[in-house]
């Protein structure tokens, strides 16, 4: 039978194996009940991870910023705050910026965008935001933009999916 590089010895067995040899019986394979990991073979048989361990390349950060930045001030250099308005340009925004960075082609990273526009009037504000993620392969980036009238701010997610 031809083994198929990649593939566990024990799945290329003869498909008339009896229940003995698959439970480590007389005859079985030297490799059988130990569970093969990652990058260990068995006589010969090349195994490799079917995914690899982390990200290909890292999150590129500051083309991100330059992507909120370019988008932010894009739609929002001319803007006047009217509630409604700014409410509808939140989510237009957001969605032009999730596109312009899955353009990036990141694979395997799942990709959150949110962003709040406020009316500037000298009041302070504090927005925080919490996540649960592996700080090896997920970050974020972040823009704030403001004009005369308001305020916006973009934070991008990256979530690293395994």
């Amino acid at each position: 039978m031809r083994r198929v590089a990649g593939c566990s010895p024990l799945s290329s067995r003869r498909p008339s194996a009896s229940r003995a040899e698959q439970r480590g019986g007389a005859g079985s394979h030297p490799a059988a009940g130990r569970g093969l990991r990652c990058g260990e073979g068995a006589e010969g048989v090349a195994a490799h991870c079917p995914l690899p361990p982390g990200p290909p390349k890292r999150f590129p950060v500051a083309a991100v910023e330059a992507i909120l930045k370019a988008v932010l001030e894009g739609c929002l250099r001319e803007q006047r705050y009217e509630p409604g308005l700014c409410r509808e340009m939140a989510a237009t925004v957001s969605e032009v910026i999730r596109a312009r960075v899955k353009d990036l082609a990141l694979p395997r990273y799942k990709i959150v965008v949110v962003t709040h526009i406020g009316q500037l009037n000298g009041q302070g504000m504090q927005i925080g935001s919490r996540c649960l993620w592996d700080p090896a392969t997920d970050t974020f980036s972040s823009y704030v933009f403001r004009n005369t009238s308001l305020f916006a701010l973009a934070n991008v997610y990256a979530v690293y999916f395994e």
